[in-house]
């Protein structure tokens, strides 16, 4: 991602979060009508999808390497992170090239996990 879409990114994260903070303020306003107002503007969103990420631990310790998981609610793979950690560090997502890409999918595939962890 280019500087200019964090950059953009981030300020609308900001307005979406002021926006947040509003309806907040309606809602504890102690008076009813905002309370409706701020209560209406909280479930007024364009849509409520639910996900399950899945960590698929490879190697512990350091270095320790996983693989996020992501399927939606069909249970279909939305996406396949492979993430690295090292000792005191947070995990960190790394880049892949389209070919590793082919091989994490088929991977995650055969792991068959839609079948079993998600069946459950």
């Amino acid at each position: 991602m280019d500087n200019q879409t964090k950059k953009e990114g981030q300020k609308y994260s900001d307005n979406v979060i002021d926006s947040m903070q509003t309806t907040l303020n309606k809602i504890n306003s102690g008076d009813e009508d905002l309370y409706e107002e701020g209560y209406e503007e909280l479930f007024d969103c364009l849509e409520i999808t639910k996900q399950t990420v899945i960590n698929y631990v490879i190697s512990w310790g350091g270095p320790a390497y996983r693989l996020q998981i992501t399927f939606n609610e069909d249970n279909e793979i939305v996406s396949i992170k492979p993430q690295y950690q090292d000792w005191g560090t947070y995990w960190v997502t790394m880049p892949t090239t389209s070919k590793q890409d082919e091989i994490l999918r088929e991977y995650v595939e055969r792991l068959c996990l839609d079948e079993t962890i998600l069946s459950e």
